[in-house]
């Protein structure tokens, strides 16, 4: 018996324990590496979005003491302590995303059902593009936000609001869950560091939503592990936690400095000319 599909799962779970961390979006990248290697892209889409299960585990324990800190506020949710803050903020901001995500993801699974893999490989680039625009601007408001003094500026429900809502546009194949989550956090004057606690703090709960309402929610998902494989699936999503509790402190670190913007520029114009280069026969 052999499994054919071993080899890319592995490569799909390395893909997202890395990528997850930068302001790139794992699910797209490994949407056009399961693509290349011919799964047909709604698949190739459900299998970035069940790779973020992987990455759970490390986010929860990176973030273990914070995620405590908010357990233990559930005994008194309604106080101003930070952490009930913390707690309130994580609770709205989960529920605008799925309001917004869920609907997304259904009208992505919508979208690629009907028309062919090229065309589906344009939107996922002219969404790339719209990320790298994200992404620079993003770049310049931190460097603008290192420059100036932290305020301590409390979250409020319009800022769980703002910022979950954008988070649930990251359903879109294309679109970067971090770029969209830091964006407007420093727009509403968040300090750089206090803008990336919050959006990776939001992100636990994303990455455990992201890995399950594909499987839950219609049959997109299913059909793609099937696609895969149980056992190549279950692989991918192991080698993700590895690589992930292995690399989130690096390539965090990493991300405060590296221009994403660029490349993710530079895989947008390679994701959309070699559909464009096909539809025309080049």
């Amino acid at each position: 018996m052999t499994y054919p599909h071993l080899i890319p799962a592995l490569v799909a779970g390395i893909i997202e324990g890395i990528v997850e961390w930068l302001p790139v979006s794992s699910k797209t990248m490994i949407t056009i590496y399961f693509s290349a290697v011919g799964i047909n892209v709604k698949s190739a889409y459900n299998l970035g979005l069940i790779a973020n299960f992987g990455s759970f585990f490390a986010a929860l324990y990176y973030f273990r003491h914070e995620a405590w800190g908010v357990v233990k506020a559930l005994r008194h949710p309604f106080t101003d302590e930070p952490n009930a803050r913390l707690l309130r903020f994580l609770f709205i901001g989960t529920l605008a995303t799925g309001v917004v995500g869920i609907p997304l993801y259904i009208a992505v699974q919508n979208t690629f059902s009907i028309v062919g893999g090229s065309i589906a490989m344009i939107i996922i680039g002219a969404l790339l593009l719209i990320t790298a625009f994200i992404a620079r601007r993003k770049e310049q408001m931190m460097n603008d936000a290192a420059l100036t003094a932290a305020t301590g500026r409390p979250v409020t429900t319009v800022s769980a609001l703002i910022t979950g809502a954008m988070q649930g546009l990251a359903a879109l194949p294309g679109m970067s869950r971090s770029g969209m989550t830091i964006t407007p956090l420093l727009w509403m004057g968040f300090s750089g560091e206090e803008s990336l606690r919050l959006s990776f703090m939001l992100d636990v709960l994303a990455l455990l939503g992201a890995g399950v309402v594909p499987v839950i929610i219609g049959s997109g998902g299913r059909a793609a592990i099937l696609q895969l494989g149980w056992g190549a699936t279950l692989l991918m999503l192991l080698v993700a936690a590895i690589v992930s509790f292995l690399a989130i402190n690096a390539v965090l670190k990493l991300a405060k400095r590296l221009r994403t913007s660029v490349v993710t520029f530079a895989i947008a114009v390679i994701t959309l000319l070699v559909p464009i280069a096909a539809l025309l026969r080049l």
